[in-house]
């Protein structure tokens, strides 16, 4: 109930590794999870939007394990609705 004010995007991004198809359709799948995890415990699903971005918006452009560490992620994007 909480959330109804609000449109909140679940955005899944991924490392480097694995072909950009594959890291676009792996962080497509995570975003859904995560929606459906949220809708399970009651969030309204008309308020989310899942989004896989893959590996095309990198927090850090280095190849080291510290890196790729940052840009897999899950990141909550809210906005009013």
């Amino acid at each position: 109930r909480l959330c109804s004010a609000y449109l909140i995007e679940i955005a899944e991004h991924t490392d480097s590794r694995g072909s950009d198809d594959y890291n676009l359709q792996l962080s497509r799948q995570r975003a859904n999870v995560v929606m459906q995890y949220m809708v399970d415990r009651g969030v309204d699903e008309a308020v989310l939007k899942a989004v896989g971005y893959g590996e095309s918006q990198p927090l850090d452009p280095a190849n080291t394990p510290e890196a790729r560490m940052k840009n897999e992620r899950t990141e909550f994007r809210v906005s009013a609705r």
